[in-house]
C-alpha cells in the first residue's frame, strides 16, 4: 500500500481512519485486516494458549471478529477498542455468544488508559493495536497498561507487525525480483529489540512465533505465480498456505506478522 504523503500521522488521523473503516465495513471479516486467511491462522494459533477457565481481555478488538472466536475457548471475554464505530459493529455479535462462554461484552477503551482493575484477567490479547499508535513510547505504554490488567504469571499474547519482520519479507521479495512491500501509511511498525527491552521489567518474552511459511507463500510465491497481475487475498493458495502454516509455521522468518508470547513477571 502506498504511503500517505499529505498528512502527518497523528492519533486523530488514525482514529478517523478506523471510524471511517467501521462505517464502511461494519461487521465484515476484512474490516481490520484484508488478509482474512492469515487472520484465521493467527486466531487459531492464539487459541492454543487459551484455557476454558480464562477471564480474557481482547484489546483493539475492532468489530469483534476475533473476539467471538476466542469466546469459544474461554469462560469470559471483554473486547475493547477506542473506536465507538467498531464497538457498535462488534455488539452485533453478542447474540452469537458461544454457550460455553459465560460472559461476552464489548466496550470503548483506549489501550493506553484501560478502565480495568489491576490483575483482573488471566489472559490478555492484543492484535495489531500498537502499530496504530504513532508514538513508540506510547506503544510501550500501551503494552505495560495491558500488563497491569494481567494476573502475575499469566500470558500476554501480542500479535504485531514489526520492522524486522517487514524487512525479512522484503529481503525474500527482492531476492526473487519483486518490489518491496511498503509500510501501510497509518501504521508505525514495532521495533522488536527496542520494544522487548522496554517492557522487560514487567514482561518476560517466553516465545516468538513467526508465520514465515504463510508469509513466503502469500507474499513471494503467490505474487510470482500471478505476475504481472496483483495477487488476491481471497486466492486458494492463501487458504492452503494458512493450513500448511498451522503445522509448520515458519520459513526463514519470512513474516512481517509476529506473535509474541509474554508472561507477566
Amino acid at each position: 500500500m502506498a504511503t500517505c504523503p499529505t498528512q502527518e500521522i497523528t492519533d486523530e488521523v488514525v482514529f478517523d481512519y478506523w471510524q471511517n473503516k467501521a462505517s464502511e465495513k461494519g461487521i465484515d471479516r476484512t474490516a481490520t485486516i484484508r488478509d482474512h486467511h492469515y487472520h484465521r491462522l493467527e486466531i487459531a494459533t492464539i487459541k492454543r494458549y487459551l484455557r476454558s477457565t480464562d477471564n480474557c481481555l481482547d484489546i483493539g478488538c475492532g468489530n469483534g471478529i476475533a473476539t467471538i472466536d476466542y469466546a469459544e475457548s474461554v469462560d469470559s471475554i471483554i473486547g475493547a477498542d477506542y473506536s465507538p464505530g467498531m464497538i457498535e459493529a462488534a455488539q452485533q455479535r453478542l447474540p452469537h455468544k458461544p454457550q460455553s462462554c459465560s460472559e461476552l461484552s464489548f466496550q470503548v477503551a483506549d489501550a493506553r488508559d484501560l478502565p480495568f482493575e489491576d490483575e483482573q484477567f488471566s489472559r490478555v490479547i492484543m492484535e495489531r493495536c500498537l502499530i496504530n499508535i504513532p508514538d513508540r513510547d506510547q506503544q510501550v505504554q500501551a503494552a505495560l497498561e495491558a500488563a497491569r490488567t494481567l494476573k502475575s504469571g499469566e500470558l500476554f499474547l501480542l500479535a504485531e507487525v514489526t520492522l524486522q519482520g517487514h524487512e525479512k519479507v522484503n529481503k525474500h521479495r527482492l531476492m526473487h525480483g519483486l518490489e518491496k512491500l511498503k509500510v501501510h501509511w497509518h501504521n508505525t511498525y514495532v521495533d522488536e529489540p527496542a520494544f522487548v527491552d522496554a517492557v522487560s521489567e514487567r514482561l518476560e518474552l517466553v516465545e516468538t512465533i513467526r508465520f514465515g511459511m504463510y508469509g513466503f507463500i502469500s507474499k513471494v510465491l503467490h505474487p510470482l505465480m500471478v505476475a504481472p497481475q496483483e495477487p488476491s487475498f481471497d486466492a486458494k493458495i492463501n487458504e492452503v498456505a494458512a493450513e500448511m502454516a498451522l503445522k509448520m509455521p515458519d520459513f526463514d522468518g519470512c513474516s512481517h506478522q509476529v506473535l509474541f508470547v509474554f508472561r507477566k513477571k
